[in-house]
């Protein structure tokens, strides 16, 4: 992934120059602009293509809370600086990423990089949704997957639509043969169960190529791991990846909201994924809560 274009905007000089160190000294970061004029800093970041916005709340003229909502462009992350946490609840108010205490330190921003770094992730897949063809998995509410024609996946069994889901919740992960064949046939004897393992994976490899799907299906020692050839839309890696993050903005919770459209594959009757499904509905409830919570606080005076 490219480097996080960056703009600094701190009217503290001593404040400035420190994170502009941290920034330019850091491989994950380029800095593309530091001011300690917010008025200047609005004129020119209109102009840049900016990842990341680092800036101090408390400010003259203008302060962070103004230039965030006069500055904030669709692929923009947002960091603001701030010796008091009470503007916790005013920052997530603009959709912030994040808010960091003074004195910023090396490691602050370093540990915040790679929250950084999934949100763009996150940002370029949904600007691949509108822009190229690319093949979508939706796990939540009805399970459907389409090919990168847009074409809805015909799947030619039951079981292999099953194994496919399974694949899917197990990400990357290289699953024993075994394992399969308990979880999708739990009332068959191994060595049945087994077999019919070897010809459902065949069918899914099958299917895979009959639907042209970028997805390779790979043999690992007594397992098998399904892997993406290219970049793909799934709902449930996108949740998986803002749950992680401690703090949510509004946009980032209402994103999180528009992907939990229903129950983990609710059309579906897979014992399996019970567990699974209960665990993602309590992390959106609890997300969700949390956020409420937050921007219930009263707003801060402007400084």
């Amino acid at each position: 992934m490219s480097m996080l274009r960056t703009v600094i905007v701190e009217d503290e000089w001593l404040a400035l120059n420190m994170m502009k160190r941290y920034i330019e000294e850091h491989p994950k970061y380029e800095l593309i602009g530091a001011y300690s004029d917010p008025v200047e800093a609005l004129k020119d970041i209109s102009r840049l293509q900016v990842d990341v916005l680092f800036t101090d709340i408390g400010m003259p003229g203008i302060n962070g809370l103004q230039l965030a909502k006069r500055a904030k462009q669709d692929s923009m992350q947002i960091v603001f600086t701030t010796a008091h946490r009470e503007y916790a609840a005013d920052a997530f108010r603009v959709d912030a990423v994040d808010y960091m205490l003074k004195p910023v330190t090396r490691r602050a921003i370093d540990e915040i990089a790679v929250k950084l770094e999934r949100i763009k992730r996150l940002l370029a897949m949904e600007a691949l949704n509108f822009k190229a063809p690319v093949m979508k998995v939706q796990c939540f509410g009805s399970f459907q997957t389409t090919n990168q024609d847009g074409q809805i996946v015909k799947w030619p069994t039951k079981k292999t639509e099953e194994m496919f889901a399974y694949f899917i919740a197990n990400e990357g992960q290289i699953v024993n043969k075994w394992i399969i064949a308990d979880r999708l046939w739990p009332e068959m004897d191994g060595s049945r169960a087994v077999h019919n393992v070897y010809n459902t994976i065949y069918r899914l490899k099958k299917t895979i190529e009959e639907f042209s799907l970028p997805l390779s299906l790979r043999t690992m020692n007594e397992g098998y791991v399904l892997e993406a050839d290219v970049a793909i839309i799934v709902d449930l890696y996108d949740f998986r990846e803002l749950s992680e993050q401690k703090e949510l903005t509004a946009g980032q919770l209402q994103l999180l909201q528009n992907l939990y459209s229903g129950y983990l594959f609710q059309d579906k009757d897979y014992p399996w994924c019970i567990n699974l499904r209960e665990s993602l509905e309590m992390t959106y409830l609890t997300k969700q809560q949390h956020m409420s919570l937050t921007l219930e606080q009263p707003a801060s005076p402007e400084q």
